[in-house]
């Protein structure tokens, strides 16, 4: 016989129901390469540069190199492939995205001043943009032939001593996922037949229904969508064609869908499938500020702060299991009503250290250091009470790591019209691997129990650009290449730890760009 149970999340402003996690913030902590092509073509290295519609969100003092006023879009395709192993077995997956990633409008006004005079605030530069910071857009398949760990060990472990009485649903009389107290996993996994109880001296203690040496074949897919988006209206000052000041005030959008299924085959027969779904969306705001510095011709220095972003989001999430244990027994289900959860996110300052060096008419070479504090992000809730949070907060600290970027790119004037770019770019690991588990909290209404570690990412760039006195269109390509450790569950308490699998995400993105100067 097979069942299927329903639930979605019912957390509207109660703070023991917060399901929020420091991975979940890890997500929209950091951005990506994204922007125009000549951007994405020198894999983002334009701090100490400017001139650039794109390079403006990482220093604003860019917009100050502006002589002349533009407007261009950017179109973005993406082929992203994933490959992972899991216990030596290997899955693929692969999507493909199409994106509007960029949008500027600069406006360039030079001061009135004589002729010879090259002193002082020589212009006042204004832009407007809308630049694609990150997409989420990402599908993943993950198979193993054999584990001698089950997440059904995981939920009894997870359930605790929770009585029996507190995890049946009984018809017009109590409802188990209204109790508060009650992690909803510990429902759909009593609710399937899937852990049992054990009761002595009146406490109650659960185990797997499965057999101590019986084995499963997992299997994990993942559907991710989504964006985070920016807004901007900025201002860069000339001065003297030496130092260039300028600042953007940013509004930033999320809007992040995530579906997982994750499936066991049972070696006795029957097997179960979790389904969870979580969307996160939101908006928030921050300040940027830099400066470029020429100190001669041929030498640029950048540097730049960005304030932490501070969002408001809303968290949806729905969870279902299906299974299959009619060998065994199993119960009625409910379904429950829906609902959401508000909390605040404050992301990391960030530091960007720039400088170039511009070769005559003919080329340049640039790079970049971005640092991200990513150990100081902070939940809270809908109060600004980050009390609420002090489990994940204390997780953020431990379990998160500041990551370093270190850009290098280069560009080449093949002829005053025509130009070839090229770029790499390393970004460390975002999580302390040693120490990053998913740790759930006692009473949450998610059912996603699985994680990423990230452990790099690497950028590999190349393009090439046409421009005329009035018009400009570039062309960029870039291979991003994520390496992370997938673990279905957090198994550091069980009997038998589960085995991580290797996952590597190749995203090939071709860019094009279209300019107008007026």
């Amino acid at each position: 016989m097979k069942k299927y149970i329903l639930a979605l999340a019912v957390i509207s402003n109660c703070t023991l129901l917060m399901a929020q996690t420091e991975f979940d913030a890890s997500k929209f902590i950091q951005s990506d390469i994204n922007g125009t092509a000549r951007y994405v073509g020198m894999a983002g290295a334009f701090g100490a540069l400017g001139g650039d519609a794109s390079a403006i969100k990482d220093n604003p003092a860019g917009l100050g190199v502006y002589r002349t006023s533009e407007i261009s879009g950017t179109f973005n395709i993406g082929l992203q492939n994933s490959n992972a192993v899991w216990s030596g077995t290997t899955a693929k997956d692969n999507r493909t995205n199409t994106t509007f990633s960029n949008f500027s409008y600069i406006k360039a006004s030079p001061t009135f001043r004589s002729m010879n005079d090259e002193s002082g605030l020589l212009s006042s530069n204004w832009a407007f943009s809308y630049n694609r910071l990150k997409s989420f857009n990402r599908n993943s398949t993950l198979r193993s032939n054999s584990s001698a760990s089950s997440i059904t060990d995981y939920m009894a472990y997870f359930t605790g001593d929770i009585p029996s009485k507190d995890l049946i649903y009984v018809p017009n009389s109590y409802e188990p996922f209204d109790n508060k107290n009650v992690p909803w996993i510990s429902v759909l996994a009593s609710e399937g037949a899937l852990i049992g109880e054990n009761v002595n001296a009146g406490k109650s203690s659960w185990t797997s229904i499965l057999g101590s040496n019986e084995l499963v074949a997992p299997t994990y897919t993942l559907q991710e969508t989504g964006y985070m988006d920016e807004y901007s209206v900025g201002w860069s000052g000339n001065f003297s064609n030496i130092f260039y000041l300028g600042t953007t005030l940013n509004i930033q959008s999320i809007d992040y869908t995530a579906r997982s299924r994750y499936s066991e085959t049972f070696g006795a027969g029957g097997g179960m499938t979790l389904n969870s779904t979580v969307n996160t969306s939101g908006t928030g705001f921050n300040l940027k500020l830099g400066a470029i510095i020429r100190p001669t011709d041929m030498l640029r220095l950048g540097l730049s702060i960005h304030t932490p972003s501070i969002y408001n989001l809303t968290d949806n999430n729905y969870s279902s299991i299906d299974y299959d244990t009619s060998i065994r027994g199993n119960l009625s289900t409910p379904t429950s009503d829906p609902g959401y959860s508000n909390y605040k996110l404050n992301n990391p300052w960030k530091f960007n250290f720039s400088g170039a060096v511009v070769i005559g008419q003919k080329g340049l070479i640039s790079a970049e250091y971005d640092y991200n504090l990513n150990t100081t992000a902070k939940l809270y809730d809908q109060d600004g009470n980050a009390q609420s949070f002090s489990d994940e907060n204390a997780g953020i600290k431990d379990m998160l790591k500041d990551v370093q970027t270190i850009k290098i790119g280069g560009e080449y004037k093949m002829t005053d019209n025509i130009s070839f770019r090229a770029g790499f770019a390393h970004s460390s690991a975002a999580t302390n691997n040693s120490q990053a588990d998913k740790l759930m909290r006692f009473n949450t209404t998610r059912t996603d129990t699985e994680y990423f570690q990230n452990n790099k990412t690497d950028y590999l760039t190349a393009g090439f650009g046409y421009r005329e006195a009035s018009w400009f269109i570039d062309f960029a390509y870039m291979n991003k290449i994520l390496d992370e450790t997938f673990y279905p569950y957090n198994s550091n308490s069980l009997a038998v730890a589960v085995r991580p699998a290797s996952v590597k995400t190749t995203n090939n993105n071709i860019v094009v760009t279209l300019g107008f100067k007026f």
